[in-house]
């Protein structure tokens, strides 16, 4: 069988199957499977249980349950509602100040989570309303919680970032540290627009008229004590060598388990549904893990990857035509798969070709970040979308949450062409990272 005919059937089969509904693990495996059988009979499987069991013996892997449990506990912890009442004593004068300190509030559960689904349940539950009862146009409203909610895939820690780490052979921590500033980049972005918005359109989001004294605004502050020591944890132990990411998760955990005790959240039936809720994403996340390996060693074995690399060598176009055709593709991905999915089709094959054109590959691995982020709001099946429908009040409809995110989709757009057109916003603090680690 030609490499051809093959990689036409694996991804055909493979869009078909998931039409039909199959889960997006089962898939990849069973056309791997079946792929191996045709064209090697029965002892090509055992190559397929040899690579998955590579695979699956990464002690990196071990960090992906612990920052979801670091999550989960976060939501209901208490520490998002106190950094929010931060936020409102603070930002009284300032139009749009509830929606920019809902940013802030992201980014700052971004920093101790490495997952989306907290902030943006969480800030559903409690910014949304908030804002809607000060008068805030709702398309700003939803959009902010929407799209800041993403920000928890770019900033460290983040769960794709180490299974992207893990497929394209790159450092865990370096990747880490690339997506710091371009996090940060993305959130200062967002609240610029929010900015210029309420200068232009005032009545868009209105400065509240609740008053407090300084000391009422002081005290609220004592909020940013537990959140910037868990982040200190996870991200300082990183960046300076002193834990690697997969302890650095269990340092956050235990940070996070304080600032449940701490808010007097803290029982036992909370720990076990977070124990729970830990394992099953986890456990999700891995299958799709392993039906994915599956896939694409059967076609780096066939010839398929090198098959691309050398269509790819050889078209005669500039090299930032194919980077930005690749985000192309990972864009159009976005609208329909799982982020987990495409970093396990897209990145085995997308790696390779970018080191053979010479870009950095943490780089591009940023680039790679930005554009998942923009998949968990794009309709129809961005996961964003519907996390925040399920927290919002009931009047607010799907189309609503549609209509809200464009603006941001655009910052994003935006984001990703300043980290395109300027490099060390993503590789200036691995390189620092090199120099203190080394």
């Amino acid at each position: 069988m030609s490499i051809e005919l093959l990689t036409l059937m694996m991804f055909g089969g493979l869009i078909v199957l998931l039409i039909l509904g199959l889960p997006l693990s089962f898939s990849m495996a069973g056309l791997a499977v079946a792929a191996t059988y045709l064209l090697w009979g029965t002892e090509g499987l055992l190559s397929i249980i040899m690579n998955i069991f590579g695979y699956t013996w990464n002690v990196v892997f071990i960090a992906i349950p612990l920052f979801i449990f670091m999550g989960v506990l976060l939501e209901r912890s208490g520490v998002a509602e106190a950094l929010f009442e931060c936020i409102h004593r603070w930002s009284g004068p300032v139009r749009g100040g509830l929606a920019m300190g809902t940013v802030v509030i992201c980014a700052i559960f971004a920093a101790m989570t490495g997952i989306t689904g907290a902030a943006t349940v969480t800030m559903g539950l409690i910014a949304v309303p908030a804002m809607l009862n000060r008068r805030y146009d709702k398309s700003l409203a939803l959009g902010t919680v929407a799209g800041a909610g993403t920000l928890g895939i770019l900033i460290p820690p983040s769960i794709p970032m180490i299974l992207l780490a893990v497929i394209a052979q790159m450092s865990v921590g370096k990747l880490f540290m690339g997506g710091l500033f371009a996090g940060l980049l993305l959130g200062f972005l967002c609240i610029a627009y929010i900015g210029i918005r309420g200068l232009l359109q005032p009545q868009l989001c209105p400065a509240h008229g609740e008053k407090f004294t300084l000391r009422e605004k002081i005290v609220s502050t004592r909020a940013i004590i537990l959140p910037a020591l868990i982040v200190i944890a996870v991200i300082g132990s990183i960046m300076f060598g002193i834990a690697t990411p997969t302890e650095a998760s269990s340092l956050g955990a235990l940070g996070c388990l304080i600032a449940v005790a701490v808010h007097r959240r803290f029982t036992w039936q909370l720990i076990k549904e977070a124990t729970f809720t830990s394992f099953r994403i986890a456990g999700m996340v891995m299958w799709i893990g392993l039906g994915a390996k599956c896939f694409s060693v059967v076609l780096t074995s066939a010839g398929s990857i090198q098959w691309f690399e050398a269509i790819v060598a050889g078209l005669e176009v500039s090299r930032w035509v194919i980077v930005i055709g690749i985000m192309g593709v990972i864009f159009l991905l976005g609208m329909f798969i799982d982020p987990f999915g495409i970093i396990f089709i897209v990145a085995p094959a997308a790696f390779p070709i970018i080191r053979s054109l010479g870009f950095d590959p943490i780089w591009f691995g940023i680039l790679f970040v930005i554009n998942l982020q923009m998949g968990y709001i794009t309709p129809p099946f961005g996961f964003n979308l519907f996390y925040l429908k399920a927290t919002v009040p009931k009047d607010i409809t799907m189309a609503d949450i549609y209509r809200s995110i464009w603006p941001f989709l655009g910052v994003m757009i935006i984001g990703m062409a300043l980290v395109m057109l300027f490099p060390e916003v993503a590789l200036w603090l691995p390189r620092m990272m090199m120099k203190v680690g080394g």
